[in-house]
């Protein structure tokens, strides 16, 4: 009689990425032995997976051993794209692009479950539409416990290795203020529940194509954004010859603001109506093309570009394999502009910046009236709100630790500041030849 093999329960964890590393390992031996003790049909199998490729090497020997995934479980910090692999210094993610090309031996009948911070927000659905699974995460941060059904801190616990922890979504200050810190410490907010996702297809159009009209309407001018365009036209070449790649070029406003001062301009981005838009508004700048591309490889051979700039749009990309991509096609010495937006609350060492830039705004709302109009009409419409729920804004410190660990010296700038999001900016400096810091995957 031919033998059997085990499906598997993969739960993976991290230690290194932030604070709470031994915790997680504490909290995943935990869920190892209660779906061990649920699970007599599944081998349950722990790895630790400080980085992509332990990752893939994990799921790749579940292949190997001619065994299927019925669960995977994914324990640590996450940020909004999923799982975070590596250390602050050096963060390491997989992009959309990365998740779409692997192979993920799931069972019939199989599942993920993301235990980490805001993974129910973007990437569960995502992973469930991608892998064709249900995959479960949570809306609020996530912390330790000592009971699984509330925060119970863990101070005042059992720290023994082999003593109960558990990762729960809870209220508390990140999410709630001291009003949710003061309910989580007290023990009286209860924990979420893991929110499941079918495998659906999206509720509506999530690409920019179907608001493109209204998007140009807003951008017919970029310099109506004044803190990013004088912040960008200050880092400009001045020779006039400087060649240019525009990545998520949108409408094209961008180039059209450069294009006096500049030898070529070349905008790429995903939207075939906004590239539509583009060529149309360049018409009568032969200097000026553009392109769709949908996949984080730059169709260009080496050192094409003097200047490679991305303006509210880099926290759509595929960060690891397009940042290869800069380097590759940017020439000695270029440089790369970044400009976007981020989520944070305002801190309270911050409420003067943020005055100055309301009063700016107020000023900016007099000066641009059409513009706001516009974009009034642009933030109100369903299908904007449709396409930020499956394209979400990156958290401020995903965007900050990135940049800063693949560009060592040089800092992320703070433009503005609101309530709830801020406008950052990086100049990655002139730049040797080569790539950015090694990744592990792929």
């Amino acid at each position: 009689m031919a033998l059997t093999t085990k499906p598997v329960v993969l739960i993976a964890y991290t230690t290194l990425y932030r604070e709470g590393g031994p915790k997680f390992a504490r909290a995943a031996a935990t869920l190892a032995r209660e779906r061990a003790a649920g699970r007599l049909d599944a081998e349950v199998v722990l790895a630790r997976v400080e980085s992509k490729r332990d990752l893939v090497d994990a799921l790749e020997a579940v292949s190997a051993a001619g065994q299927r995934l019925v669960e995977l479980h994914f324990i640590g910090h996450g940020g909004m794209y999923g799982p975070m692999f590596r250390t602050r210094a050096m963060p390491e993610q997989f992009s959309p692009h990365e998740w779409r090309n692997l192979r993920l031996p799931f069972a019939p009948g199989g599942e993920a479950y993301f235990h980490a911070c805001r993974s129910a927000r973007w990437f569960a659905p995502f992973f469930a539409r991608t892998f064709g699974v249900p995959a479960s995460g949570y809306h609020w941060y996530t912390t330790v416990s000592l009971a699984p059904d509330r925060f119970k801190w863990d101070r005042f616990g059992d720290p023994s290795p082999s003593a109960p922890l558990y990762v729960i979504g809870c209220k508390g200050r990140k999410s709630h203020g001291l009003a949710g810190a003061a309910a989580k410490y007290a023990g009286v907010a209860a924990a979420e529940k893991l929110k499941r996702f079918l495998p659906e297809d999206p509720k509506g159009d999530p690409t920019y194509d179907a608001i493109a009209p209204l998007y140009d309407e807003v951008f017919q001018d970029i310099g109506v954004r004044e803190d990013e365009w004088n912040w960008l036209a200050a880092r400009l070449p001045k020779d006039g010859a400087a060649r240019v790649l525009d990545l998520g070029c949108g409408n094209g406003a961008l180039l059209m603001k450069m294009a006096g001062g500049i030898g070529t301009g070349v905008g790429l981005d995903a939207s075939p109506v906004m590239i539509e838009l583009a060529r149309r508004r360049a018409a009568a700048h032969p200097h000026l093309n553009f392109a769709v591309v949908r996949e984080p490889i730059l169709p260009f051979a080496d050192a094409s570009f003097d200047l490679v700039t991305s303006l509210l749009s880099f926290r759509y990309l595929d960060w690891d394999p397009i940042m290869n991509e800069i380097r590759r096609v940017l020439k000695p010495g270029g440089r790369f502009l970044v400009v976007d937006m981020v989520t944070t609350p305002v801190r309270l060492a911050e409420l003067p910046a943020f005055a100055r830039g309301k009063i700016r705004q107020l000023g900016s709302t007099f000066r641009h009236r059409r513009f706001n109009q516009a974009l009034r009409r642009l933030v109100r419409d369903p299908r904007w709100q449709t396409m930020l729920q499956y394209n979400p804004i990156r958290a401020e410190h995903e965007f900050q630790w990135y940049l800063e660990s693949r560009f060592p010296g040089q800092k992320v700038s703070k433009l503005n500041v609101g309530w709830h999001a801020r406008v950052l900016a990086f100049d990655s400096g002139p730049l040797d030849p080569g790539s950015v810091p090694p990744q592990s995957y792929p």
